[in-house]
């Protein structure tokens, strides 16, 4: 559990839990950020939490330890996957790319039947930009399928993406 959660979980802010820990809100910040504190901060954070210090220690060595890897990979990568305004499980994102590709072969579809069978009442253009849109996004989530599998992207995702859709809707556990 990373420290923020843990703090969140308590209902503490950072200001509260540097008080409680004798630590300084510095202190805490670097802390939930990933960054090496001293041992007896850890040991005050520790009797805040009511929890063993080991436990901290293990949680900021597998913190230090992935975000060094994420910061491996190329910066494109690393805004367009992990950029935190869209988080996906590489099974969500089949779902939205069979999704889009439903939605181009439908606007297709349209496109065709309003080409051939245009009394001039509907625009034919409408459901063109529609399929341009639909086919661009199953393209742009099937390249992002595919870099994910590449760099092994899921695999360093999914312990850090929230429960749910998308991170929308909760699953219930």
């Amino acid at each position: 559990m990373l420290f923020r959660d843990l703090r969140k979980k308590r209902c503490f802010s950072q200001e509260e839990l540097a008080n409680l820990s004798g630590l300084s809100l510095r202190t805490i910040q670097r802390l939930e950020s990933g960054h090496r504190v001293g041992y007896a901060s850890l040991r005050s954070i520790a009797a805040v939490f009511d929890i063993n210090v080991d436990t901290l220690e293990q949680e900021l060595t597998s913190m230090e330890k992935s975000s060094s890897e994420y910061k491996d990979l190329p910066l494109w990568i690393r805004f367009y996957i992990g950029s935190g305004w869209f988080a996906a499980s590489r099974k969500e994102f089949q779902k939205t790319e069979l999704f889009f590709i439903i939605m181009t072969v439908f606007f297709g579809a349209v496109w065709v039947f309003l080409a051939v069978f245009n009394n001039k009442q509907l625009p034919e253009n409408i459901p063109m930009y529609g399929f341009m849109c639909c086919f661009l996004g199953a393209y742009n989530v099937s390249i992002s399928i595919r870099v994910g599998d590449k760099y092994d992207i899921w695999s360093r995702l999914e312990p850090t993406l929230p429960k749910g859709i998308f991170g929308l809707f909760k699953k219930k556990t």
